[in-house]
């Protein structure tokens, strides 16, 4: 079975630091992005670690995928679609490892993931933090289903890939996790210690509140977010590094382009026909849409 990964920041050297791990024989693993090297080094828990894992050009790789994870920034799917197009073939399952929800028509074969896999990439090495995860769609794979079983069979292997009936909520979930911290970062310029400050904690809360509103009115997936959400939500973010920022955060501070596309307009958008109140997500989406025009 043929593995690729396309992005090798810090989901997709993560995916694939463990999936080198898996028998290879059983699994010929491919990792690629924009530039060739010899392996990248993650940090984890204070120790810095090379992993001897090639890294391919990705526009000079020419195999056939059966599984093919895009582990790259969302904005990044338009540009990659012919490329992607030419390494995978009629029956293969690419998986979205990618933030928000948007993009789910750009491939026909195309799976959607909830990504829980929190890291930086710095100049030369990347910072894991927290989580090694993807949840998919509870449904048959003719690949998927395989790895996840060889996934499941090598103790070596640290990572979950798994499959959920609560797949639909679980995603919307996650887009609201991604509206409430990386808003407040990105805006603040500041990573997790944000929430050490009691009026931030306030303005989140707020900004939640809202946005599961807008989710639970207008989704048309039926799926309803539960009252303790919000709480759920604030105790997550409570819980991380407080030097941990989120990707929006590191693309406003690199100057780039952010997922704002798929996160907080996403959000916002749900709501056109309906009369829901969002003073504070209309703010948010206000300013990050005019950091986008910089």
């Amino acid at each position: 079975m043929k593995i690729g990964i396309i992005g090798a920041g810090a989901v997709g050297s993560i995916i694939a630091r463990e999936f080198h791990k898996l028998p290879a024989d059983k699994v010929e693993l491919t990792l690629m992005a924009k530039s060739a090297r010899d392996g990248f080094t993650i940090l984890e828990q204070g120790v810095k670690t090379f992993h001897e894992i090639k890294v391919h050009k990705v526009s000079q790789v020419t195999d056939k995928f059966d599984v093919l994870f895009i582990a790259t920034k969302t904005p990044a799917l338009t540009a990659l679609k012919d490329t992607i197009n030419s390494i995978t073939h009629k029956d293969s399952e690419i998986i979205y490892a990618l933030n928000g929800m948007g993009y789910d028509s750009i491939f026909d074969q195309g799976i959607p993931g909830v990504v829980y896999i929190s890291g930086q990439q710095h100049d030369d090495y990347i910072e894991h933090y927290v989580n090694q995860k993807i949840i998919l769609p509870e449904r048959q794979f003719i690949y998927t289903d395989k790895l996840i079983e060889l996934i499941d069979n090598t103790e070596s292997v640290n990572f979950e890939l798994l499959k959920s009936s609560e797949f639909n909520k679980m995603r919307y979930e996650k887009l609201l996790i991604n509206v409430g911290i990386n808003s407040m970062t990105a805006l603040s310029k500041n990573t997790s210690k944000i929430f050490e400050d009691e009026k931030t904690v306030q303005l989140t809360k707020r900004l939640l509140t809202e946005s599961v509103a807008v989710v639970n009115l207008c989704n048309k997936d039926k799926v309803e977010i539960d009252e303790g959400f919000v709480d759920y939500a604030m105790n997550m973010y409570y819980s991380y590094p407080r030097d941990m920022g989120t990707s929006m955060y590191y693309d406003v501070m690199a100057n780039k382009t952010t997922e704002f596309k798929y996160i907080q307009q996403y959000v916002h958008s749900m709501k056109q026909g309906y009369d829901v109140d969002t003073p504070v997500l209309d703010i948010v989406v206000t300013l990050l849409a005019a950091y986008e025009k910089n």
